[in-house]
C-alpha cells in the first residue's frame, strides 16, 4: 500500500472509533518488551489474512490523536526489527514488520505494520520474561475481533487449526495454492517438458511448443541475439487446467519468462491512440513469479539477458504503482521527450521484414529505456515525498 493511502486508511480506521481484527491502537510506545512481543505475534497471526497495525500516539477508547513526539519510549523500524531476532521463534521464522511515520493533526502518529504471510502460526520455542509478563514458549497467540489471546494461554483450537491451515495453503484455492509453490524451485521436479511438485503432485506445469511463426517483439532485439521463439504453458491441477500463458524464449533460448503485458502512453487530447507503447510486468501478478520460477540467477548467460530485458521491460511493485507512474509520466510529457532523446544513436543492428517496423522497434526500445530512467524518477520522489509525511 502506498504511504498516502496507508495514511488515508489510518485516518479512516480512528475515525471508526473503535479496534478491529487488524488494527491495535496504543496511547504510546510499550514500556514492557514482553507485552510488545505478544501483540506483535497476535497481529502477525490475525484471522483475517492481511497486512495488521499497530497504530501508536492514539488513546484507546476516546481514540484522541495525541502523537508520540514526546514519548521516552519510542522505538524505530530497526529497533524493533532486532528485537525480534533475538528471540527464539519455531523454524527461526519471524514476523516481518515496518515502520511508518505520518503527521496527523501536527502530531507524529508510528504505525507499526505487521506483514501477512503464510508463515503462521508464529510462536517461540523458548519463554520470553520481561518485568513479570511473559510470552510462552508454545503458546499460539492470535487476534479475533478486537482481543488479543490472553499472554498466559493459547489460542482456541479452531483458530489454531486455521493458522496451521494457512501455512498449509489448505485456505487458499488451487491456482493459488500453485502460484505460492512456484516460490520454492527446489520442491519442483522436471521431466521431459513437465514441472510437478514433489510433495504436492496433482500440481504439474506442462510446456508445449507453439507451432505458429510470430515476428520477435522489440525487446528481442534487446538481447544479444534476437533469435527468439513461442511455447504455451499450462498449469493443471489433477489434469484440470488452472491457468495458460503464452512464453517467449529470448536471446536463442538462453532466457525464458512468459510474454510481458502491454501499457500505452496516450498523450492526444481523445487518447484514443496510443502515441508510445511499452511492455511490464507487475511483481504480484503470476507471470513474474513464473519469470522468477524458471530464472537461475548463477547462469551468467541468464543473468546477462534478464539485465538486457528490464532496461526495456518495466517492472512495478503492483497495478497500482504502474497506473500512478504513468499518471507521473503525463503530467511530466516534456520530461518524457527529453528522456527518449537521451537514447538516441545507431540503431543500425535492428533489422526486421521492413524499414517501418525497424523504426517501430527503435522506438520502442528507446521508450522502454526512458520510461525506466523515469520509474527511477519517481520512485526517488515517492521516496522523499514519504519522508515529509
Amino acid at each position: 500500500m502506498k504511504d498516502l493511502d496507508l495514511k488515508h486508511a489510518i485516518e479512516d480506521m480512528i475515525r471508526t472509533k473503535r479496534e478491529d481484527d487488524y488494527w491495535d491502537f496504543k496511547e504510546k510506545h510499550h514500556i514492557n518488551k514482553a507485552d510488545l512481543l505478544h501483540d506483535i505475534i497476535c497481529m502477525a497471526n490475525n484471522r483475517v489474512d492481511r497486512d495488521a497495525y499497530i497504530i501508536f500516539g492514539i488513546v484507546d477508547g476516546t481514540y484522541e490523536i495525541v502523537g508520540v513526539e514526546n514519548d521516552a519510549n519510542r522505538r524505530n523500524q530497526q529497533q524493533i526489527i532486532d528485537q525480534l531476532k533475538s528471540k527464539k521463534f519455531v523454524s527461526g521464522i519471524r514476523p516481518r514488520i515496518e515502520m511508518r511515520t505520518f503527521r496527523l493533526e501536527r502530531h507524529e502518529v508510528d504505525v507499526l505494520i505487521v506483514k501477512n504471510s503464510t508463515d503462521t502460526p508464529y510462536f517461540l520455542v523458548e519463554d520470553f520474561r520481561d518485568a513479570g509478563r511473559i510470552v510462552r514458549a508454545n503458546h499460539i497467540y492470535t487476534r479475533v475481533g478486537d482481543t488479543n489471546t490472553d499472554i498466559d494461554k493459547s489460542a482456541d483450537i479452531n483458530n489454531i487449526e486455521y493458522l496451521w491451515k494457512k501455512r498449509f495453503l489448505l485456505t487458499k484455492s488451487p491456482f493459488e495454492q500453485a502460484i505460492k509453490k512456484l516460490e520454492k524451485k527446489s520442491e519442483w521436479k522436471r521431466e521431459g517438458d513437465t514441472y510437478f511438485n514433489i510433495y504436492s503432485p496433482e500440481f504439474t506445469i506442462a510446456i508445449e511448443d507453439q507451432d505458429e511463426r510470430r515476428t520477435p517483439e522489440f525487446y528481442s532485439y534487446a538481447m544479444m541475439n534476437e533469435a527468439t521463439t513461442y511455447q504455451f504453458l499450462y498449469i493443471n491441477y489433477f489434469g484440470t487446467k488452472l491457468y495458460s500463458c503464452q512464453m517467449v524464449l529470448l536471446d536463442g533460448g538462453r532466457y525464458v519468462t512468459p510474454v510481458p503485458e502491454w501499457g500505452f502512453l496516450r498523450f492526444g487530447h481523445d487518447k484514443v491512440q496510443p502515441d508510445y507503447a511499452m511492455k511490464y510486468y507487475t511483481k504480484d501478478d503470476s507471470s513474474y513469479k513464473l519469470n522468477e520460477f524458471f530464472y537461475d540467477e548463477n547462469d551468467g548467460e541468464e543473468k546477462e539477458a534478464r539485465r538486457r530485458l528490464f532496461e526495456v521491460v518495466l517492472l512495478f511493485e503492483n497495478i497500482m504503482e504502474k497506473e500512478e507512474f504513468l499518471k507521473y509520466v503525463h503530467e511530466n510529457i516534456q520530461n518524457f521527450i527529453d528522456n527518449l532523446k537521451l537514447y538516441d544513436g545507431d540503431y543500425s543492428w535492428v533489422t526486421s521484414s521492413s524499414k517501418r517496423e525497424d523504426s517501430q522497434i527503435v522506438t520502442r526500445l528507446k521508450t522502454g529505456k526512458a520510461l525506466n530512467r523515469m520509474l527511477d524518477e519517481y520512485r526517488l520522489s515517492q521516496n522523499a515525498n514519504r519522508n515529509n509525511f
